[in-house]
C-alpha cells in the first residue's frame, strides 16, 4: 500500500532543507559580487590590474536587420545612438546582431593584451581597432583569434595611446556577450586552471559513463541505458558550450566542418546535443519516477514532450525558421515538467524518486542562474557560465546513489520474490503429495470397489445361475415325466402343472426385476417426473397396499401426516415400485398372523416413509450389504426366498430421487425399511 509523503520519515525534508540551504549560500558567494557597475568611460590599463570587465564600460548598438558596417556605426547618425551596457552582458532573444564599443588607455607597461569573449558558441565575433596606429604593420583592423582558444585575440595597446575597439557579435540564440580583457601571462593561467578543473570534469562524467553502461550490460536494466546516454550527451553539449572540442580538434578539423555545414553554427550543434540530452533525460526518469504508476497523466506529458524532441532536432538540422528559439523553451518546457513529475511520484509514495528531487534542487539550483542569464535577466559570474557543470556533479552523485537504491530495492525485491516462489514451490510440493496421497487413496478405494464389484458380479451370475437353473430343473422334470406318460395318483398332475406354471411365473418375475434394476441405473434423474401432493399420493398409495397386506391374512396399519399443501416431483410408477418391494418383503419374511405398518412423517425439506414388519428380523452382520444385489439378508433355501434384487431395485429407486434408504432391525423382533424422498411447499 502506499504511503503519502506525510508518512514518509523527517530525514527526507532535512535533506531537502539542506540542499536549498547548500544553494541559497553558493549563491550568495558568487551572485551577490555580480552586480551591474557604472559606465566609467575609457578602461584604464595598469600594472596593478591583469584583468579589466569591459562590459562595465562598454557601450552597445542593438543591429537588427544585421547590415551595419564598420563605417556606419563610426558616422555621427550611429555613433550617438549606443548605450552605455552598465555591466550587461546578456541581451536576451531580441536582436541577433550588435555592435560593441569600448576605449582603452594604457598606462601600464604591458602593450599585448587578450580580448576574450566567454561564449564559445557565438555565431560569428569580429574586431576592429582604432586608430591604426594600433594596428601593426601587416595586419588588418579585423583581428583573428589565437590559435589554442576560440573567440579569444590578441590586441596590441601602445602605451599613452587611446585605443577604441569595435566588436561586432552575431548569433541565432541568445545574445550573450561576456568581455574581459586579461593580460597574456595572466590568461594563460587562466587556461590552465580552467583545463584541470575540465580534465576532472570530463573524466568524472566518464567515469559515471562507463559505470552505468557496465551496468546495463550486465543488468539489463533499460535505464541504466537511458541514464548513460543522457550522460555522455550532456557531456557533449558542454564541451560545445565550453569551446574545449572546438580547441582540442582545432578550427580546420573535418569533423568541426561537417557540423557547421549540418548546423550553420555552434550554437545549433550546442542546442541539438542539449536536446538529445534532455530525451535521454526524459526517458530515464520516466523509468526511474515509474510514472505509470505514479502519475499516468504526467507519464502522456512526458511522452508527448518525447515525441517533440525529434520535430526540434530535425528543425535544428534543416535550419527552420525559428528553431533555434523555440529549442531556448522547449528546454524550459522540460526542466518545468520533469521537476513537476518528479514532485508529483515523491509525493504519491516513490521512495526512489527522493533521490531525484535532490539532484534536481543541486541541478537546477546552480543552473537557474545559467538559464536566466540566457534570457538576459541575470549577469556574468561562475553560476552563470559554469553553473550547468557545477550542478551536474552533484546530479550525477546523487543519481548514482538514485540507481543504486534502485538496485538495492530490485534485489530487495527479487529476494521477496524468490522467498515467495520457495514458499510456492514447497506449498504446491505439500499440495502435490497431499494430491498423491489422495489419488493413491482413491486408486486404492477404485481398486477395491473394482475387486468388490467383480465379486458382487461373479456371485450375482452364481445366484441368477442358482435362481434360474432349480426352476428350470422342476420344468424340464415335470415335461421330460409329460413326455415319458408317466403314470400319476389322480389329481396330481394339475398340482404338477401348477408347479410348471408357477416356476416359469418365478423366472418371468426375475427376469423382469433385472430388467428394471437395469432400466433404473441407466435412466436418467428426471426421466417421468410428476408433481403430486404428499398427503393425498401416499393416503392413495397405503391403502391399496394395506389392501394386498389383508388379502395374506396379516394385519396393516397406515400413518399419514396432517393435510399440507406440501408437493413432491417423483416419478409415481417407480416409488410405487420400491413401496410394492418393502412390502412383498414384510409379508415373506413374517408369519401370517403377524402386523406390517406403513407411516409416513413429513418434514420441512424431506418426507420418510418406512415399512415395519414383525418377522424374525435380519442378523447384524447382513445390514450393511442388505441393499447389494443378490444379497438376501442371510435368507437361503427355495425359490421362496426371493432372488435379492428387490431392495437394490428400491436403493436405485430412491437414490435417483435424490434421497436415502436404510434398514434397523433385531433379531426376533422385526425390521424397518426406511427411505426419504425430497418435498416443496405448495
Amino acid at each position: 500500500m502506499r504511503k503519502s509523503i506525510t508518512e514518509q520519515n523527517r530525514l527526507f525534508f532535512l535533506a531537502i532543507a539542506a540542499f536549498i540551504a547548500g544553494v541559497a549560500l553558493i549563491w550568495l558567494y558568487f551572485v551577490s559580487g555580480s552586480a551591474r557597475l557604472e559606465a566609467g568611460g575609457e578602461i584604464l590599463l595598469t600594472d596593478q590590474e591583469n584583468r579589466h570587465n569591459i562590459n562595465a564600460h562598454m557601450a552597445y548598438l542593438p543591429d537588427e536587420e544585421g547590415r551595419l558596417t564598420l563605417e556606419d556605426i563610426q558616422s555621427p547618425a550611429y555613433a550617438n545612438r549606443f548605450k552605455p551596457a552598465l555591466g550587461q552582458t546578456a541581451f536576451g532573444l531580441s536582436a541577433k546582431t550588435y555592435w560593441i564599443r569600448a576605449a582603452f588607455a594604457n598606462y601600464s607597461t604591458q602593450e599585448n593584451w587578450m580580448l576574450r569573449l566567454s561564449n564559445p558558441v557565438v555565431d560569428s565575433f569580429d574586431v576592429y581597432v582604432e586608430p591604426a596606429a594600433a594596428v601593426e604593420e601587416g595586419e588588418t583592423a579585423t583581428r583573428s583569434r589565437i590559435a589554442d582558444h576560440y573567440w579569444t585575440y590578441s590586441i596590441r595597446l601602445p602605451a599613452d595611446l587611446p585605443v577604441t575597439v569595435y566588436m561586432r557579435a552575431a548569433t541565432d540564440g541568445s545574445m550573450i556577450v561576456p568581455l574581459e580583457l586579461i593580460d597574456e601571462r595572466a590568461f594563460r593561467v587562466q587556461l590552465r586552471d580552467e583545463y584541470l578543473y575540465f580534465g576532472l570534469y570530463y573524466g568524472f562524467v566518464l567515469l559515471m559513463f562507463a559505470y552505468m553502461l557496465a551496468m546495463y550490460i550486465f543488468i539489463r536494466t533499460v535505464s541504466y541505458l537511458y541514464y548513460s546516454l543522457y550522460l555522455i550527451w550532456f557531456a557533449l553539449s558542454q564541451l560545445i558550450w565550453n569551446g574545449l572540442l572546438q580547441e582540442i580538434l582545432g578550427e580546420d578539423h573535418w569533423l568541426l566542418e561537417l557540423l557547421l555545414r549540418a548546423f550553420d553554427n555552434y550554437e545549433g550543434v550546442f542546442l541539438f546535443s542539449f536536446i538529445v540530452c534532455l530525451l535521454f533525460g526524459l526517458l530515464f526518469l520516466d523509468k526511474m519516477l515509474q510514472l505509470a504508476a505514479y502519475a499516468p497523466r504526467m507519464e502522456l506529458i512526458v511522452r508527448i514532450l518525447g515525441l517533440l524532441s525529434p520535430l526540434i532536432l530535425g528543425g535544428l538540422l534543416f535550419h527552420w525558421p525559428g528553431f533555434s528559439t523555440m529549442a531556448i523553451y522547449y528546454e524550459t518546457v522540460v526542466v518545468f515538467v520533469l521537476t513537476w513529475a518528479t514532485c508529483l511520484s515523491v509525493y504519491r509514495g516513490n521512495r526512489a524518486a527522493r533521490y531525484i528531487v535532490l539532484a534536481l534542487i543541486s541541478l537546477l539550483g546552480l543552473a537557474i542562474p545559467a538559464i536566466l542569464y540566457t534570457f538576459g535577466l541575470m549577469e556574468f559570474n561562475i553560476l552563470t557560465h559554469y553553473g550547468y557543470q557545477i550542478g551536474s556533479v552533484a546530479e550525477f552523485v546523487i543519481l548514482a546513489f538514485a540507481v543504486s537504491y534502485q538496485l538495492r530495492q530490485n534485489q530487495i525485491d527479487k529476494e521477496a520474490a524468490q522467498e515467495q516462489m520457495i514458499l510456492h514451490q514447497e506449498r504446491m510440493v505439500r499440495t502435490l503429495e497431499h494430491w498423491n496421497e489422495e489419488l493413491e487413496q482413491t486408486v486404492s478405494l477404485r481398486t477395491e470397489k473394482l475387486v468388490r464389484i467383480q465379486q458382487e458380479r461373479n456371485e450375482l451370475l452364481q445366484n441368477i445361475s442358482h435362481d434360474i437353473r432349480t426352476p428350470l430343473t422342476v420344468v424340464q422334470g415335470g415335461i421330460r415325466a409329460m413326455l415319458l406318460g408317466i403314470q400319476v395318483e389322480p389329481g396330481e398332475k394339475n398340482k404338477h402343472l401348477e408347479k410348471i406354471y408357477e416356476k416359469v411365473l418365478y423366472m418371468n418375475r426375475f427376469i423382469d426385476e433385472l430388467f428394471q434394476l437395469s432400466r433404473f441405473e441407466h435412466a436418467s434423474a428426471t426421466e417421468a417426473l410428476e408433481s403430486v401432493r404428499v398427503r393425498g399420493w401416499l393416503e392413495k398409495e397405503f391403502l391399496a397396499l394395506a389392501h394386498d397386506i389383508r388379502l395374506t391374512g396379516r394385519s396393516c396399519e397406515c400413518l399419514l401426516p396432517a393435510d399440507d399443501q406440501s408437493v413432491m416431483e417423483i416419478d409415481c410408477h417407480a416409488v410405487r415400485r420400491a413401496l410394492s418391494n418393502l412390502v412383498d418383503n414384510a409379508c415373506k419374511y413374517s408369519s401370517p398372523d403377524s402386523k406390517v405398518t406403513l407411516n409416513a412423517v413429513l418434514g420441512s425439506e424431506k418426507v420418510q416413509i418406512s415399512v415395519r414388519d414383525e418377522g424374525e428380523g435380519i442378523a447384524p452382520e447382513y445390514l450393511e450389504r442388505i441393499f447389494e444385489r443378490s444379497d438376501r439378508g442371510g435368507k437361503t433355501g427355495g425359490s421362496s426366498d426371493g432372488n435379492g434384487l428387490g431392495l437394490a431395485i428400491v436403493k436405485e429407486i430412491v437414490e435417483r430421487h435424490h434421497g436415502e434408504v436404510r434398514v434397523e432391525s433385531e433379531r426376533g423382533k422385526g425390521s424397518c425399511f426406511c427411505f426419504t424422498l425430497p418435498v416443496a411447499a405448495g
